[in-house]
């Protein structure tokens, strides 16, 4: 049993929370009454927002029915003759206005003022007496908006939204209004939320504009008003509410659900203080337990831990050293390979890196050997010296593209770029030898943007010239490319003195560590050495020959694009 407790730490977690959890069984009683709060107050709250969505749909309907009816009046050229001329005929205005209302008045009243502020029509049985005042309220700020304004009613009513009628050339010619009471509000919002809740509805200032009990509205309301400027949250006078607000900002006003909570807060403070106690004792056994498991769990995590820093701060060659037979062992174990094998990759790493730095230095030199730059400056000493013609600033230009691009700072470039510098080449070779030589570039458009290492082609065809035709006064020199199981070929081929067979097998042969062994063919192994490291082994220079029938160099590498392209 204690082997078997020992070769586990899961088996040692088992155990200790199986003691730790006999205490909290004996309460489950008191956990089970919070989760039923819990989800009480979510199903609540769902419930709400549903009730809420109905509500807000409802009234966000009638302000918008209220926008459409005063907008129609508004342009409408029978209410804006009656309101000039103030004795037109009231039997055709009545007509119009009760046809356009005709879907609404049950919901408020709407009525036609002039621009005094006297109510010349109405949908209401009765004409209001007494003219509203235009200096303020609710007809002077319609007069200084453009679209509907919004107030909360005096005495019976609990909402009016007024919009003014004006002239072509702008001067207010009347003011329509529209006009609900708590009645009208029942009306729309009845079978749209549970009995239990209540409704409260604010103005754009938060003073109250319909409450579905009136009886509770002034207490409830100056509440909610103070905590909404105060920024804290909605709570009403008592505390046993849950309120769900929401905005509508065209109209400024802000809907209200009062629902009652399941269990109140003094229920609920109970509840807390009770689980509150059975947490504070169990977390005295679980401290209990935890000091019994310290000196077997806690050592070791510290040391890992630790161990884990210094690997953070660069430090690999961290070993921990341990005994143990359970997953703490074999953790341990785990974190000495990992850090052995970052060792070894970075040792890797350093050594690839310092190859490849070592390869391009080693394939600059060979392509800036003294021999080419001697020769190509000694010619256009000489074309300058003798036959005055302008070729030697074609010559210098070509060179200091090629040195340019030699020692730019980009690894690599299109297949395109590539062949610019090729072309920059072969105008110098011909110059050199006197045009004895001739080459064929066939590279369809297809392959022009494929990324290659820079400057690898032209130590192929400088080896197609140099060891290949240099000495013929036919020479022929062709680079093409092809596309063979998802991989691109570069060939340069030439009809020279070929390569021997013995030399030809140690060319094809892998790249030694010392380039010396290679001789007078250094810029080819550093073409396979780049290719190799940028892309590995199965890729690499190939080259197959026929001793007095000339020699073909292939590349093969990858088709790679760049991401714009692949896109």
């Amino acid at each position: 049993m204690k082997r078997w407790i020992r070769r586990s730490f899961r088996n040692q977690i088992f155990l200790t929370l199986l003691l730790v959890t006999l205490l909290p069984l004996l309460f489950c009683n008191v956990l089970m009454m919070q989760m039923q709060v819990v989800r009480s107050e979510v199903s609540l709250a769902r419930e709400a927002r549903s009730q809420l969505s109905a509500l807000d749909e409802a009234l966000d309907s009638l302000l918008l029915s209220f926008e459409e009816i005063t907008g129609d009046l508004c342009e409408s050229t029978a209410v804006r003759s009656v309101l000039r001329q103030k004795n037109a005929d009231s039997r055709v205005l009545y007509q119009l206005l009760f046809r356009v209302t005709d879907d609404e008045r049950e919901y408020a009243r709407f009525d036609i003022y002039d621009s005094e502020g006297l109510c010349l029509y109405t949908t209401d049985a009765t004409v209001p007496t007494g003219a509203l005042s235009t200096g303020w309220d609710i007809l002077y700020a319609a007069s200084q908006a453009e679209g509907l304004v919004f107030r909360s009613g005096d005495g019976n009513l609990a909402l009016t939204a007024a919009r003014a009628v004006r002239s072509y050339d702008g001067s207010i010619l009347g003011y329509l209004t529209a006009s609900m009471t708590s009645e009208n509000f029942d009306l729309l919002f009845q079978n749209l939320y549970a009995a239990a809740s209540d409704i409260i509805l604010m103005d754009p200032f938060w003073w109250p504009i319909y409450h579905s009990q009136p009886a509770q509205a002034e207490n409830v309301t100056e509440s909610l008003r103070r905590q909404f400027l105060a920024g804290e949250e909605l709570t009403g006078a008592g505390g046993d509410y849950y309120y769900y607000a929401s905005s509508h900002p065209e109209s400024g006003m802000a809907l209200i659900l009062q629902q009652p909570m399941t269990f109140t807060s003094t229920v609920v403070h109970t509840i807390y203080a009770v689980s509150l106690l059975m947490g504070l004792l169990c977390l005295l056994l679980c401290l209990w337990c935890a000091w019994l498991l310290s000196r077997r769990l806690f050592r070791p995590i510290r040391q890992l831990d630790e161990a884990m820093g210094e690997v953070q701060k660069g430090n690999y060659n961290v070993h921990l050293d341990t005994s143990r037979e359970d997953e703490f062992g074999r953790l341990v174990g785990s974190f000495n390979h990992m850090t052995d094998e970052y060792r070894m990759n970075l040792s890797r790493s350093v050594a690839r890196q310092k190859e490849l730095n070592d390869t391009q230095l080693r394939m600059l030199q060979a392509q800036l050997n003294p021999h080419f730059l001697y020769n190509t400056l000694d010619t256009m000493k000489w074309l300058g010296v003798a036959h005055h013609v302008p070729q030697i600033a074609e010559l210098a230009s070509d060179l200091a593209i090629i040195l340019r691009a030699g020692i730019s700072g980009d690894e690599i470039i299109t297949l395109e770029q590539e062949l610019e510098l090729i072309d920059r080449y072969l105008a110098i070779q011909s110059i050199r030898f006197e045009d004895r030589f001739t080459c064929e570039i066939d590279i369809p458009e297809e392959f022009q943007s494929c990324l290659i290492p820079k400057m690898v082609l032209q130590p192929l065809v400088e080896n197609a010239i140099i060891h290949g035709v240099a000495d013929k006064n036919d020479g022929y020199i062709k680079l093409w490319a092809e596309a063979k199981d998802g991989d691109l070929f570069l060939s340069v081929s030439d009809n020279g003195c070929g390569i021997p067979p013995g030399q030809l097998a140690d060319l094809n042969r892998r790249p030694e560590k010392d380039p010396s062994s290679r001789g007078s063919h250094l810029g080819l192994f550093n073409v396979n050495s780049i290719i190799r490291l940028h892309f590995g082994e199965p890729y690499g220079l190939s080259i197959q020959s026929r001793p007095g029938e000339g020699c073909c160099a292939t590349l093969r590498l990858p088709i790679q694009r760049r991401r714009d392209e692949n896109a």
